[in-house]
């Protein structure tokens, strides 16, 4: 089974979140994080379950630490979470990460 591409659906957000933009989705909101995790195993079948339970359950401790409301913390979960999938299977590909490094600087001497 292969599943259908993901319609654009406008994201509905508040003024914490931003304005509204668009995002590749299934359907135009989610209940509940497990309704969103389902609808995720159904978009990304190429991505063992396992994988997909994990990027939910880091995207849900994500907004959490930032105390969103429950509504926005549904959408900016579903944002992080079905980024990092994109990127897990290949449909994302060039994605401009951060990769800190440690400057040893003259002035200051060098932590272990």
């Amino acid at each position: 089974m292969v599943a259908e591409p993901a319609e654009a659906h406008p994201v509905a957000t508040s003024a914490a979140v931003g304005t509204a933009e668009r995002l590749p989705r299934c359907c135009p909101e989610h209940q509940d994080w497990p309704t969103l995790t389902q609808h995720l195993v159904e978009e990304f079948p190429e991505i063992a379950i396992g994988d997909i339970v994990r990027e939910v359950r880091r995207a849900k401790d994500a907004v959490e630490q930032v105390a969103l409301d429950d509504a926005d913390a549904l959408i900016t979960g579903e944002l992080i979470a079905r980024h990092q999938l994109s990127m897990l299977c290949g449909r994302v590909t060039e994605v401009a990460r951060l990769d800190p490094e440690r400057h040893a600087r003259p002035d200051r001497p060098r932590r272990g």
